[in-house]
């Protein structure tokens, strides 16, 4: 599985760059969405309600919709589950306000598969689909890619695998201490280092 994600990863970098400029910003379109695909025991289990509709006020907003809910989760586009189990290949791609509205506190964007960059905490699944999951975090920092450590295979006493983000200042997020830029690419996203 890990050897036909890699061979995806430039295919998957460019169709997630085009995704992210077709981003909405409307609720019903992301994370609303991403919510009718959660099982309902990872809902229950990050305070959710999965398509739960008992706060219906009468004016077609429920609780969430009108910002009354106390749980993790703002109104908006502020929606989704707080996920904790890491993902694989992930790749940030730094603030986004079309995919992750800075009001929320999870300005920076992450797409994984199969659960939420590694390592992080507070994350927000914000969408989901074939070229993977997205994520809002509220920190930008390099992102490990564990099922990827096998491109650090020929860096002495660096064997794990990460990426860093766009800073939002025109370079990157500065890797761990001592890592080595190793398989890097042209596009701001491709920015892969082999650390200790």
């Amino acid at each position: 599985m890990a050897r036909s994600r890699l061979a995806a990863l430039p295919l998957f970098v460019l169709l997630s760059l085009a995704a992210l400029d077709g981003c909405s910003d409307d609720p019903t379109t992301n994370g609303a969405d991403a919510d009718a695909g959660t099982s309902d025991a990872a809902s229950k289990e990050d305070g959710g309600g999965g398509g739960d509709t008992e706060g219906d006020s009468g004016d077609g907003k429920n609780e969430r919709d009108a910002g009354k809910d106390s749980g993790d989760q703002d109104s908006g586009t502020c929606t989704g589950p707080i996920v904790t189990t890491p993902g694989e290949t992930c790749v940030g791609f730094g603030a986004k306000a079309q995919t992750c509205d800075p009001a929320c506190g999870q300005p920076y964007g992450y797409v994984c598969f199969d659960g939420a960059p590694p390592g992080f905490a507070g994350c927000r699944k914000a969408s989901d689909s074939v070229l993977g999951q997205t994520y809002c975090c509220p920190t930008n920092a390099c992102v490990a890619q564990p099922d990827q450590d096998a491109m650090c295979n020929g860096t002495a006493g660096k064997p794990r695998r990460f990426q860093c983000p766009p800073n939002g200042t025109g370079g990157n997020v500065a890797p761990p201490a001592n890592c080595t830029e190793v398989g890097s690419g042209g596009s701001e996203v491709e920015k892969f280092y082999c650390c200790p």
